[in-house]
């Protein structure tokens, strides 16, 4: 999965309906695309697969790898796929995310209005002028 990637980019507006159907478009070509989304952004991969009707492959961090799902294991032209395996030091990482995050979030706008902007920085020739 390293090798692969990301093809999508859930930016500050979230996973919405657009995103969702180029997420289904790019399923269709690749069969197997990486995700990613910004640090400020709140995206459930689980809900996001579901939507897509995709499976789950992986989750890192901000980044989910979704593959295309099968149709029926069997049908002829479809590759038969195993389940995704959960194993139990997944589950107690995903549920230990859950719990470290705070329900609250602190108001990010009441924090940049309290920062002073920067001074241009002046070069060697608004020094000299200066003089």
């Amino acid at each position: 999965m390293q090798d692969l990637r990301p093809t999508v980019w859930i930016g500050k507006q979230g996973c919405t309906a657009t995103m969702i159907d180029e997420i289904v478009t790019q399923l269709k070509k690749r069969k197997l695309i990486k995700v990613k989304w910004l640090q400020n952004t709140e995206v459930e991969p689980e809900v996001v697969a579901v939507q897509a009707k995709a499976r789950l492959v992986e989750v890192r961090g901000r980044t989910m790898v979704l593959a295309e799902k099968s149709r029926a294991p069997g049908t002829p032209g479809t590759p038969a796929t195993a389940p995704a395996k959960t194993t139990a030091k997944a589950a107690a990482r995903a549920s230990a995310k859950g719990s470290a995050r705070s329900p609250e979030k602190p108001a990010v706008k009441a924090a940049a209005a309290d920062v002073k902007p920067a001074k241009p920085r002046q070069t060697g020739m608004m020094k000299r002028a200066e003089k």
